[in-house]
């Protein structure tokens, strides 16, 4: 681990994250939880190297990192930046996906019931069922190991990441099942802060 706020600063995407340019998306998305693991606010030792601003920062970096190299076009673009030979940025076509749309109320009462509860990992499951998407499915969307997604819906306390890695998580999430991304964090933060999950 060789990140410091001086050093984040000049280093290129590949270079934050400690990966080859010729590293795999499972080598990615690997550096990237172990960094998260490293860099998240209830790591052990980490204050006594950081101010939490300087941590912040680096965070967010690692963050940028993951989500330009774990989506192919845009590290396709990314790498040809690093060579200079960067074609202009072109927007990407729309296309029609169930997962863009937003659910009807009548499809969440349906779903859910009509007391429409707090959203959970349970009921984050249950909308991806009733929508016929599959796990494999999501976590390709999303760039997130089905392991991680998983845990997510289980609620699985001691396997989620860092919060502020965690809601980048569930708000893309959120987005692929057409739910409100930030009521969706914001319910499912308060439940499993309940069970012991620290947001400190």
């Amino acid at each position: 681990m060789d990140i410091s706020l001086k050093r984040v600063d000049y280093q290129n995407y590949y270079e934050i994250l400690e990966v080859s340019p010729h590293a795999t998306d499972e080598e990615i998305q690997h550096a990237f939880e172990r960094l998260a693991t490293a860099y998240s606010a209830t790591s052990p030792g980490i204050h006594a190297l950081f101010p939490p601003e300087d941590i912040k920062v680096i965070r967010a970096k690692i963050e940028e990192a993951y989500q330009v190299l774990s989506n192919p076009r845009r590290r396709q673009h990314y790498d040809l930046t690093l060579r200079g030979e960067a074609p202009p940025e072109t927007a990407s076509p729309a296309r029609p996906d169930h997962r863009q749309r937003r659910l009807s109320p009548e499809e969440l009462h349906q779903v859910l019931g009509p007391d429409h509860p707090a959203y959970s990992g349970g009921s984050l499951r249950t909308i991806r069922e009733f929508l016929s998407l599959d796990e494999k499915e999501i976590a390709q969307e999303i760039k997130l190991r089905r392991g991680m997604l998983r845990a997510i819906e289980e609620e699985d306390v001691a396997a989620l990441p860092a919060p502020v890695y965690l809601k980048g998580f569930i708000k893309a999430y959120a987005k692929c099942l057409g739910l409100d991304p930030e009521r969706v964090v914001h319910d499912y933060l308060e439940g499993i802060v309940r069970q012991g999950y620290s947001t400190g």
